[in-house]
C-alpha cells in the first residue's frame, strides 16, 4: 500500500511534449515552447525565464510530516524543460545571432 505521507518516485522527463490523457496530465508550458522553438527560436528565450508551478505541501515545513498535494512529477518536469530552453537559448544566440549579421553584412544591397 502507498503511503499518502510520501510523493511517488520522480520518473525521467520525456523528450517528447504530450497532451492531457486520463493516465497524465500535460507537458509544461516550457516543454511546448521548447517544440515550438525550432520555428520560432525566441520562444526558447521567453521559456528559460517562466516561473515553474511549486508542489505545495500541508502540514508544517518539516518534509517528514508534510503531505504534497501537487504531484512533484510536474516540478520536475517543468524544471527539466526550463533547462533544456536554457541550452538551447544560448545555442540559438551562439548560432542564430552571427548567421543573421553575416546575411546582413554579405547580402548584395539594392539601393
Amino acid at each position: 500500500m502507498h503511503d499518502p505521507r510520501r510523493p511517488p518516485r520522480i520518473q525521467p522527463t520525456e523528450w517528447i511534449p504530450h497532451f492531457r490523457s486520463e493516465d497524465e496530465d500535460a507537458s509544461p508550458f516550457h516543454a511546448w515552447c521548447f517544440l515550438i522553438g525550432f520555428i520560432l527560436f525566441p520562444l526558447w528565450w521567453v521559456a528559460s525565464f517562466c516561473p515553474i508551478p511549486k508542489t505545495r505541501h500541508v502540514g508544517g515545513t518539516d518534509t517528514e510530516k508534510a503531505v504534497p498535494l501537487d504531484d512533484p512529477q510536474i516540478e520536475h518536469d517543468a524544471k527539466t524543460w526550463r533547462t533544456r530552453c536554457r541550452i538551447m537559448s544560448v545555442i540559438s544566440f551562439l548560432t542564430y545571432i552571427p548567421f543573421i549579421i553575416l546575411v546582413a553584412i554579405f547580402v548584395p544591397h539594392h539601393t
